[in-house]
């Protein structure tokens, strides 16, 4: 072998342990770059697993937390039902001797939770009652859910003759569109249309003379309302915004600020809010019918979980740990949602009404749900709400439409808004839940329906909004 030769031989063996040598480093950067991309995926997996866990925990902590503040309400109406000289203005805690709530110290602790009832003065015979429950939600962090209501000295103010009722005034609204729904609160009604103007706030403290003082135009068609507090939530058929939130902290002006798209483009037919969640129901799709919102931020709803229930949803009202819910099923007309985990809520009961009919109406009292389905007039025991039963019945003239209750005299009176030409407002007494009967009726002028119906004990007012052009709103009053 020449010199030459072994020279080239060494070359060529020098250059093969620089590629191996190379080759090695790129295998060894590559393995560092695969750990790391390994890490950050890892990282994110368990975050984006650790923050689901918390917000199932936080939303769950929050439902327990609006359960205290709803008694915290009950139990301040069952002190003014003792006697209204009780709800002493001030911060105030709760507690239960000899089966009857009454006020103790600055506040009361349930478990992780702290909860004080605020009561003031507004006048003589009304007081604001405040519930607020708060908890520490992380280290950094702490919840608060707070509820209002206004309660009135009933017994003082009287109970009006109901079986004799009559109209005490009415509104024209401009245009020729129906009144759907109404909701009182405060001082105001606040009611939605098919058309046109469709959101409008009304001044009803001098019942006798009700005013236009706000008024909304929304997109699309408001099918149902409620309010609360400084807001309106509104059921649209719009198939983008099927929940509107309107601000109506000054109820001269009104104005939107959030929607929510639901999936698909069933329209939205009910709403019921509670505690900074709304309760969503919707005409039967392939998408779920019943869903629950997160309006703790009312500019940005977000969906907390929904359920498919196979049929239309009406209506629902809320009461502790469960929605029930106004259905078009054939054999579930009343059907009982379990919302205890609102990620994830559940159907967790029902009740067969007679017949086919849709239930399209529900309104709740305590252990007690009432049903309008057709013209017949349902009372049912929800004091097992997984196995609700019925306990009477009556035929009613019309289809019902809506009801309203009057909370102020031990749940006696049901008002109904239906669509008897002739008897479009009936009273219904429910002092028997077994026995019921129609105790008066008001044939309003017109051959026309009422849609919407809502009443307040501390006026003693029924107000209800109907398809007769020349009186969409209307002022009833007992004798």
């Amino acid at each position: 072998m020449t010199i030459n030769m072994l020279y080239l031989a060494g070359k060529r063996k020098l250059k093969s342990s620089r590629f191996l040598y190379f080759q090695q480093g790129f295998n060894l950067v590559e393995i560092i770059l695969a750990g790391a991309v390994f890490v950050l995926l890892a990282t994110a997996l368990v975050g984006a697993y650790l923050y689901g866990e918390e917000a199932t925990v936080l939303a769950g902590n929050r439902v327990r937390a609006v359960m205290l503040a709803e008694e915290g309400l009950e139990a301040a109406r069952n002190i003014r039902d003792s006697a209204f000289a009780n709800l002493i203005d001030g911060t105030h805690g709760l507690i239960i001797a000899d089966n009857q709530w009454s006020l103790s110290g600055s506040s009361d602790e349930s478990d992780i939770f702290t909860r004080q009832i605020v009561i003031s003065t507004i006048d003589a015979k009304r007081k604001n009652v405040t519930a607020n429950v708060t908890w520490q939600q992380n280290p950094q962090r702490t919840g608060l859910v707070s509820l209002v209501t206004r309660l009135s000295n009933w017994i003082a103010n009287g109970i009006g003759n109901w079986a004799l009722p009559i109209q005490e005034a009415s509104i024209d609204m401009s245009g020729a569109n129906d009144g759907i729904k109404a909701q009182v609160s405060g001082d105001y009604v606040y009611l939605v249309r098919n058309g046109g103007v469709n959101f409008l706030v009304i001044d009803v403290s001098i019942p006798a003379s009700p005013s236009v003082v706000g008024s909304l135009t929304l997109s699309g068609t408001p099918q149902n309302i409620f309010v609360s507090g400084d807001y309106a939530y509104i059921a649209n058929s719009s198939d983008s915004e099927e929940l509107q939130i309107v601000n109506v902290a000054t109820p001269s002006l009104p104005s939107v600020v959030g929607v929510y798209n639901a999936p698909g483009t069933a329209n939205a037919l009910g709403v019921y809010e509670v505690g900074e969640t709304a309760y969503l129901t919707r005409a039967s799709s392939a998408n779920d019918e019943f869903l629950i919102i997160n309006v703790n931020v009312p500019g940005f709803p977000a969906l907390l979980g929904s359920v498919n229930l196979g049929a239309v949803a009406n209506e629902a009202v809320v009461s502790g740990n469960y929605a029930y819910v106004a259905s078009g099923s054939n054999s579930q007309e009343l059907q009982v949602i379990n919302i205890i985990n609102p990620v994830s809520p559940s159907l967790a009961g029902s009740l067969n009404l007679s017949g086919n009919t849709d239930a399209t109406t529900i309104a709740i009292a305590g252990a007690t749900v009432f049903i309008g389905q057709g013209s017949i007039f349902y009372t049912v025991n929800i004091s097992i709400p997984t196995s609700p039963s019925q306990i009477g019945l009556i035929s009613a003239s019309g289809t019902i439409n809506d009801v309203a209750l009057n909370l102020g005299n031990d749940n006696t009176y049901i008002y109904i808004a239906t669509a008897d030409n002739s008897l479009e407002f009936q009273v219904i007494d429910v002092s028997a839940p077994a026995a019921l009967s129609v105790l008066g009726s008001i044939n309003t002028a017109g051959n026309d329906n009422l849609n919407g119906i809502a009443y307040d004990e501390t006026l003693d007012r029924a107000f209800a909004v109907g398809s007769r052009n020349a009186e969409e709103f209307f002022v009833f009053a007992p004798q």
